[in-house]
């Protein structure tokens, strides 16, 4: 019997959690819609304005599930769920390594440029600051 109580306690916290998150969820998948298109309105951003879209509907869906299985319990609901987040959360990481490499490509061109004297790291310095 104890254990029966404890899975339905635990049950309970998880679903507790799961509707807390929901409107986090949907907020930030709105934010996230709201900034592609914002990003879509300037000149490089229509480039990958479609990412943060992306990323914002996921996030949506995921809030959906969320509710879905804080009203109903389903199993099913659950897993798409997690999925939807996994999925968010594996874009996010595929972004952000490859900013961090080509940041690191752009600094050693950068430092190249530089140490073969074809720029001078001051005077770009400082045509960026006009």
């Amino acid at each position: 019997m104890a254990a029966g109580v404890s899975v339905t306690v635990q049950d309970d916290r998880i679903k507790g959690n799961i509707r807390g998150m929901k409107g986090w969820l949907k907020l930030l998948g709105i934010v996230q819609i709201v900034a592609g298109i914002l990003q879509a309105l300037t000149l490089f951003g229509i480039i990958w304005a479609w990412l943060p879209i992306w990323m914002g509907v996921i996030l949506n869906g995921a809030a959906n599930k969320a509710a879905e299985y804080a009203e109903k319990g389903d199993e099913h609901s659950l897993a798409e769920f997690t999925g939807k987040l996994k999925l968010y959360f594996v874009i996010n990481g595929i972004m952000m390594i490859s900013t961090l490499v080509v940041v690191a490509i752009s600094l050693m061109v950068l430092g190249a440029l530089a140490m073969l004297g074809i720029i001078s790291l001051p005077s770009l310095l400082e045509s960026l600051n006009k």
